[in-house]
Protein backbone atom coordinates (compact mmCIF):
# COMPACT_ATOMS: atom_id res chain seq x y z
CA UNK A 1 0.00 0.00 0.00
CA UNK A 2 2.34 2.93 1.38
CA UNK A 3 6.13 2.67 0.38
CA UNK A 4 7.38 0.65 4.15
CA UNK A 5 10.78 1.83 3.46
CA UNK A 6 10.05 5.81 2.67
CA UNK A 7 7.95 5.46 6.06
CA UNK A 8 10.49 4.45 8.09
CA UNK A 9 12.79 7.26 6.63
CA UNK A 10 10.56 9.36 6.94
CA UNK A 11 9.48 8.61 10.88
CA UNK A 12 13.17 8.52 11.58
CA UNK A 13 14.08 11.81 9.72
CA UNK A 14 11.15 13.15 12.37
CA UNK A 15 12.26 11.57 15.32
CA UNK A 16 15.60 12.99 14.78
CA UNK A 17 14.93 16.77 14.17
CA UNK A 18 12.66 16.43 17.99
CA UNK A 19 16.06 15.57 19.58
CA UNK A 20 16.37 19.04 19.48
CA UNK A 21 13.39 20.08 21.45
CA UNK A 22 10.57 20.62 18.33
CA UNK A 23 7.07 19.13 18.63
CA UNK A 24 6.07 16.83 16.01
CA UNK A 25 4.05 19.52 14.44
CA UNK A 26 7.23 21.50 13.97
CA UNK A 27 9.31 18.61 12.99
CA UNK A 28 6.89 18.18 10.23
CA UNK A 29 7.31 21.95 8.87
CA UNK A 30 11.11 21.58 8.51
CA UNK A 31 10.90 18.37 6.51
CA UNK A 32 8.28 19.74 4.36
CA UNK A 33 9.41 23.46 3.91
CA UNK A 34 13.00 23.36 4.57
CA UNK A 35 14.07 19.69 2.82
CA UNK A 36 11.15 19.75 0.56
CA UNK A 37 10.22 16.28 1.47
CA UNK A 38 6.73 15.48 -0.21
CA UNK A 39 3.23 15.75 1.69
CA UNK A 40 2.23 12.54 0.40
CA UNK A 41 5.83 11.03 1.82
CA UNK A 42 5.06 12.84 5.08
CA UNK A 43 1.34 12.26 6.12
CA UNK A 44 1.65 8.22 6.07
CA UNK A 45 4.75 8.72 9.26
CA UNK A 46 2.11 10.85 10.87
CA UNK A 47 -0.31 7.88 10.48
CA UNK A 48 2.15 5.52 11.91
CA UNK A 49 3.81 7.78 14.52
CA UNK A 50 0.23 9.24 16.04
CA UNK A 51 -1.44 5.69 15.06
CA UNK A 52 -4.05 8.05 13.41
CA UNK A 53 -6.74 7.19 10.73
CA UNK A 54 -5.47 7.29 6.65
CA UNK A 55 -8.10 10.57 6.98
CA UNK A 56 -6.90 11.73 10.62
CA UNK A 57 -3.23 11.79 9.35
CA UNK A 58 -3.89 13.52 6.00
CA UNK A 59 -5.63 16.43 7.64
CA UNK A 60 -3.08 16.97 10.42
CA UNK A 61 -0.60 16.98 8.23
CA UNK A 62 -2.09 19.26 6.22
CA UNK A 63 -2.63 21.60 8.91
CA UNK A 64 0.94 21.20 10.11
CA UNK A 65 2.29 22.42 6.93
CA UNK A 66 -0.22 25.05 5.76
CA UNK A 67 0.24 26.43 9.83
CA UNK A 68 4.12 26.65 9.57
CA UNK A 69 4.15 27.77 5.46
CA UNK A 70 5.02 31.41 6.02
Amino acid sequence: MYRTETIQNTVAALEKIQQDGMTLAQATKVLHKDKKIPFDDIWPAIMRIQQLSEKEAMRTTKEWCEFYRN
